[in-house]
C-alpha cells in the first residue's frame, strides 16, 4: 500500500500561497498570505531569502562535522555562473565527506520557508545530473573538496540525496508536521543579527513601537520576521509613491520619518489604517503607471511597426518571424517610452502637475506615432544589411 502522506502534506503546505490574500481592513490579522503580500511592496521575500542564502553557510558548516567539507556555491562567483548557465536545478551547496574510499555528496538546499520545498530539488538524481554536466568550475570545487577529506584526485563520486538548510521557525515546524518526511536541517538564528541589515528595518523598529514591541528585545524570529515584512512593505510603497512618474530611478527616503508625518498627520492612526492608506495610494499610482505604459504601444502599432517594415524592404525571414517582430517590436517602444518619459518630466519641471502632464501626452499620439516610425525606419535600415540580426 502506498503511503501518500508527504504527497498530502505538500499540497496542505502550499494551500496558503496561491491565489488573491485576504483582504486588508482596519481590523485585518496582519499574518499570513497577507503579512507576505505587505511585505512583497518591498520585495521582503527577497531580502530575506538573499540574506539566508548569505549566512546559511556558515551556519551549515558549524552542524556538519569537522570532517566533513562544505562546497558553497555562491562563494566562488566562476562556480555560480557556470551553474547558472547550465540551466540544471541545483542545490546551493555540496556537503561533502570520505566514504569507503569515496567522495559523498549531499546537496543542501538553503530555505527561509519549506512552504516551497520539494524533495526533488535535493535529491540524488537532481545532483546526478548537474555532475554529469562536467562542468570545469565544478569539478575543480570538487578536487578542493576530494583534498580536503584526504582522498586521491581520482576518487569516485557518491552522490546522495540532501536537506534543505533552513530556519528554526514555527512555520517551518508546522511544515514538518505537514509533511514528517521532507528532509531538512533547522538550525537556530538570531533574528535581530538576522534582519536588521536588510532594508525596511528602521521602519520596522516604528512600526513595532507602534504596537507596544521592542525589536531589541524580541528572541524569537517569527514577530521579528513579521515586523519586517510589514516594515520592508511600507517602505517600499512609500518610496514608489515618491518617485515621480517620470522618473526612472527612486529616491533615498527616511521611512521612519514619513511613517511619522503621515501619523502626526492623522493619515493613520494605527498600523492598519496605515496599510489601508498606502494600500489605496499604490493602486492609484498602479493606474497612473499601467496608462503611462501602455502609450507607447497605443500610439505604435505592433501591425505599423511590420508594415513600416515591409515598405522599408527589411528581409522576408524577418517579416516572416513572429519573434523576430516581437524583439524589434520591444526596442522600439522602449525608445519610444523613454522619449515618453523625458517629455513628462520636462512638463512636470515646468510646473504641470503628473496627471495633467500624462493627459497631454496621451492627447497627441500623433506626435509619438511619428517617432515610432522615425524608430523604426532606422531599425529597418540596420536589419536591412546582411550582416544585422535581432539575435
Amino acid at each position: 500500500m502506498t503511503d501518500d502522506r508527504p504527497k498530502s502534506g505538500a499540497k496542505l503546505r502550499r494551500r496558503g500561497l496561491y491565489g488573491p490574500p485576504p483582504r486588508l481592513t482596519r481590523t485585518s490579522p496582519l499574518v499570513g498570505r497577507l503579512l507576505w503580500h505587505i511585505g512583497d511592496w518591498g520585495r521582503a521575500s527577497e531580502h530575506i531569502g538573499g540574506r539566508w542564502e548569505e549566512v546559511a553557510g556558515a551556519l551549515a558548516r558549524s552542524h556538519v562535522g569537522n570532517t566533513n567539507f562544505l562546497v558553497v556555491l555562491a562563494a566562488t562567483p566562476a562556480l555560480m555562473a557556470d551553474v547558472l548557465s547550465s540551466g540544471l536545478p541545483h542545490a546551493d551547496a555540496l556537503n561533502t565527506w570520505r566514504a569507503n574510499g569515496q567522495l559523498a555528496l549531499e546537496p543542501l538546499d538553503f530555505k527561509w520557508s519549506l512552504e516551497t520545498a520539494s524533495a526533488r530539488q535535493v535529491s540524488q538524481e537532481t545532483l546526478a545530473r548537474l555532475l554529469s554536466a562536467e562542468l570545469p568550475s565544478l569539478e575543480t570545487a570538487l578536487q578542493d573538496a576530494r583534498r580536503n577529506v584526504g582522498l586521491e584526485a581520482a576518487a569516485e563520486l557518491q552522490p546522495r540525496d540532501g536537506r534543505f538548510v533552513a530556519p528554526e521557525h514555527p512555520a517551518n515546524r508546522a511544515a514538518l508536521r505537514a509533511e514528517p518526511g521532507l528532509p531538512s536541517l533547522l538550525l537556530p538564528v538570531d533574528p535581530k543579527a538576522f534582519f536588521e541589515p536588510l532594508p525596511g528595518w528602521p521602519a520596522a523598529r516604528v512600526l513595532a513601537r507602534w504596537e507596544g514591541s521592542d525589536l531589541d528585545r524580541l528572541r524569537s524570529v517569527e514577530p521579528v520576521e513579521r515586523y519586517y515584512r510589514l516594515g520592508a512593505g511600507v517602505t517600499g510603497a512609500l518610496t514608489r509613491l515618491r518617485t515621480g512618474l517620470f522618473e526612472t530611478e527612486p529616491p533615498t527616503i527616511d521611512a521612519a520619518a514619513a511613517i511619522d508625518e503621515l501619523r502626526r498627520a492623522g493619515t493613520a492612526d494605527t498600523l492598519n489604517a496605515l496599510l489601508l492608506y498606502l494600500e489605496q495610494r499604490l493602486i492609484e499610482r498602479r493606474a497612473l503607471d499601467e496608462r503611462l505604459a501602455q502609450l507607447p504601444r497605443s500610439a505604435y502599432s505592433f501591425g505599423r511597426l511590420r508594415a513600416d517594415f515591409a515598405r522599408a524592404g527589411v528581409p522576408k525571414p524577418i517579416l516572416e518571424s513572429r519573434g523576430a517582430l516581437g524583439r524589434a517590436y520591444g526596442e522600439v517602444t522602449r525608445e519610444l517610452g523613454t522619449a515618453i518619459r523625458a517629455a513628462g518630466q520636462e512638463l512636470v519641471a515646468t510646473g504641470t502637475a503628473t496627471e495633467a502632464a500624462l493627459d497631454q501626452l496621451a492627447a497627441d499620439p500623433q506626435r509619438w506615432a511619428s517617432l515610432g516610425g522615425q524608430r523604426a525606419r532606422g531599425l529597418a535600415a540596420r536589419l536591412s544589411t546582411p550582416s544585422k540580426s535581432l539575435e
